[in-house]
């Protein structure tokens, strides 16, 4: 008889993630307890999915764009919270950064679904 703990829907929900892909598991290694983050994957997430605003920061700023924007996007979260954030994106120099991408309504404009669907 399977058990019906915590513990095995966890671990459960865990093996269906990561069967079906595009998710990966992480590690407490890199977590900011301060911040609430992982700012590494903060990092790498922008850079990924934004690498042209990425790079016109990273000609701006150098090394020191990395701790500018999770000491920004730790503000924003602080004064508009996770949901508006992760909705909206953030401000950093007058530009806006995504931290999520939601399934566009219809697929008329294809970039939004390129984004979407990775």
């Amino acid at each position: 008889m399977a058990q019906t703990t915590e513990k095995a829907f966890e671990t459960h929900a865990r093996e269906i993630l990561l069967e079906q892909g595009g998710w990966k598991q992480g590690s407490n290694a890199g977590w900011n307890k301060d911040l609430a983050l992982f700012p590494d994957d903060v990092v790498a997430f922008i850079g990924a999915t934004q690498p042209k605003l990425w790079g016109s920061m990273q000609e701006m700023h150098g090394a020191a764009l990395q701790p500018m924007i999770i000491k920004t996007l730790a503000k924003e979260l602080e004064i508009k919270g996770t949901l508006h954030v992760l909705r909206h994106g953030f401000k950093f120099y007058g530009k806006t950064f995504k931290l999520a991408y939601f399934k566009p309504a219809n697929r008329l404009t294809w970039e939004t679904a390129i984004f979407y669907l990775g």
